[in-house]
């Protein structure tokens, strides 16, 4: 619990109101105790404050009443306070900016734990979980407790499920605490699009930011590629404490332009001629070369997929920040592997490999398709579809990318949420060449099966984009539905037939 004079510390509160009565001092309500905070009007509990945040496709306040009667203490809203509609024993605050108020009350409810962390943030369409995933792995090796905060889960000292790749600053709030509490010293945290565009990380700024790249993604939220980039370039101008180090990979042209922009931040370079990683992908074990500028390294490797070369080049350019020398990360990188659902090598069934890998975009596709041609000696399949109530253009790109690189492709359903899954497959074989091999298998757990059934020696098989996923989600509900769960499954079957 917190007294309510240490919340409201730099609150720009425009009037309130406790029932009818117009505050005008809050010396007689300093020191009431609240027990928490949230912006979900069902989470709310006795003593609660609620924030009603307006959010993409719901106004928090019109959900006021069902806060009160589940015991909010207070609410805080944007719009003005009818005196005519205030409730007794609560107290109503308006403000001008909900969202800096909600990060206000967050980060003062959890005695503002970024004061006590090194916070990496990481953005970008692809590789921003992998960079994450090795930047925290190699910090716990080195000895620096390092939290996460992204796509796959939330870890604290305990792993949580992770509803959305980037939380609100409540959420966040409340994990970093967690990790403070724990004895964490760092925290690295995905930071997406969409989070960077709705500011919900308003308030929270970072020792050291990275971007991976940029490619066709989310723009069924955003207006175009312009828009997209504007809200991933706000990590860089809004977040950043003072004196933050910045890591840029020059790996397409919004890392160059980005460069470009951010040079007064003196960026760190990579995947550029003179800093990048190589692997190099051999029968039997892969070697990474790292370069950088005038040192060459070899080093045996278990990360497997050209694109994660790349993906290290950033993690280690994100290390270099904190004043790491590349000697000394050596052992830590040999030890590396793909995180879950991330080229991750599920199976070997008939002489034959099975992969799954979240590739939802078409230049991850094209990324996890040709890091597999080294290691197919037969035929490369792929089995994927598109996502529903999503950016409806990259479905036939996604067609054309397996076209281009796959030898056998099987259209089945993703998350098709509200949509019809044959109508999104339908918008995928319009980027098919018509000379490609393709079959349709609407049902996901019957095209696994059909695919993995008819596997020859040497084949490598892919299974796309969902990755860590562990459900399917159809008419807003989700259905559990692991990929890897459901391969280990069919093998099983198929092995005692």
């Amino acid at each position: 619990m917190k007294p309510l004079e240490e919340l409201i510390q730099n609150l720009e509160i425009i009037k309130a109101y406790y029932g009818s009565k117009l505050i005008e001092n809050f010396g007689p309500y300093k020191c009431l105790k609240i027990k928490g905070i949230s912006e979900n009007s069902k989470e709310i509990k006795d003593g609660f404050i609620f924030v009603a945040r307006k959010g993409t496709n719901l106004n928090g306040e019109a959900f006021i009443e069902e806060a009160l009667k589940n015991g909010a203490l207070i609410i805080v809203r944007e719009s003005d306070i009818n005196p005519s509609e205030t409730y007794p024993g609560t107290i109503q605050i308006q403000v001008k900016d909900v969202k800096k108020a909600l990060s206000t009350l967050s980060l003062n409810f959890y005695e503002n734990p970024q004061k006590k962390l090194f916070l990496i943030g990481v953005t970008g369409t692809n590789g921003k979980t992998s960079v994450s995933y090795f930047t925290k792995n190699i910090l716990n090796r080195l000895g620096v407790k390092c939290g996460y905060i992204g796509t796959l889960f939330y870890e604290t000292d305990r792993i949580i499920p992770a509803l959305e790749t980037t939380p609100s600053i409540l959420t966040v709030s409340s994990l970093l605490k967690e990790m403070v509490d724990k004895g964490f010293k760092a925290c690295v945290i995905e930071v997406s699009s969409h989070a960077l565009h709705q500011d919900r990380l308003l308030g929270l700024f970072f020792d050291v930011t990275a971007f991976t790249n940029l490619s066709r993604d989310h723009l069924d939220y955003h207006k175009d590629m312009e828009d997209y980039y504007q809200a991933k370039k706000k990590l860089f101008t809004q977040y950043l404490k003072p004196n933050a180090k910045v890591v840029v990979s020059l790996e397409n042209e919004y890392g160059k332009r980005l460069a470009e922009e951010l040079k007064h931040l003196s960026p760190i370079f990579v995947n550029n001629e003179e800093f990048k990683c190589e692997i190099f992908n051999k029968k039997r074990g892969s070697t990474l070369k790292i370069e950088v500028k005038d040192k060459e390294y070899e080093i045996p490797t278990q990360l497997l997929g050209d694109y994660q070369a790349k993906n290290l080049a950033t993690t280690l350019g994100i290390l270099l920040a904190m004043n790491y020398k590349i000697e000394d990360l050596l052992g830590s990188i040999q030890n590396l592997k793909n995180p879950i659902g991330r080229l991750e090598l599920v199976a070997e069934f008939k002489g034959a490999k099975i992969f799954v890998d979240y590739a939802h975009t078409p230049e991850a596709l094209a990324s996890a398709l040709k890091s597999l041609k080294t290691f197919k000696e037969n035929k490369l399949i792929v089995i994927f579809g598109c996502g529903g109530n999503r950016d409806k253009g990259k479905r036939p790109l996604m067609g054309k990318v397996a076209s281009l690189f796959a030898d056998e492709i099987i259209l089945t359903s993703d998350n098709p949420r509200f949509e019809d899954p044959l109508k999104i497959i339908e918008d995928i074989k319009k980027g098919i060449n018509s000379s490609k091999p393709y079959r349709i298998i609407p049902d996901r757990r019957e095209a696994l099966e059909f695919g993995i059934k008819n596997l020859q020696k040497g084949d490598v098989l892919l299974v796309a984009g969902k990755g860590h996923e562990t459900y399917q989600e159809i008419k807003g509900k989700r259905y559990p539905f692991s990929d890897q769960e459901e391969i280990l499954k069919i093998i099983k079957n198929l092995k005692t037939l």
